[in-house]
């Protein structure tokens, strides 16, 4: 007999987790102050679970003080600091990726 209720087939709903490799690369953090190049890097942090955020321009300290990492998660792109707590969250959205940071909202974008 077929299925007797509406229950979805194959697939379960869950968000995907992308893979670092997928994410990696040069990314601008937008914000009322200005924008903040960034590059996500596959270099791991094992102490901070995280991947390297490199930052030449030292620009991320005055977004998110004390970030040195980055990680995937199933809503979109974390930044971590050294004791592996989460300090933001962009989350992915029908128009791309944003974040409420202390001061206030954020995007973030591939540069």
């Amino acid at each position: 007999m077929g299925q007797t209720h509406d229950e979805p087939t194959g697939s379960s709903g869950s968000l995907k987790l992308e893979e670092p490799a997928t994410l990696a690369g040069p990314w601008v953090i937008a914000t009322a102050q200005g924008d903040c190049p960034v590059v996500l890097t596959t270099r791991r942090i094992e102490s901070a679970n995280a991947w390297a955020v490199e930052d030449s321009t030292n620009c991320l300290a005055g977004i998110v003080p004390d970030t040195i990492g980055w990680r995937p998660t199933p809503d979109g792109i974390a930044l971590a600091v050294a004791d592996r707590r989460t300090v933001a969250l962009f989350a992915r959205g029908a128009d791309g990726w944003s974040a409420t940071l202390p001061g206030g909202a954020a995007t973030l974008r591939r540069g």
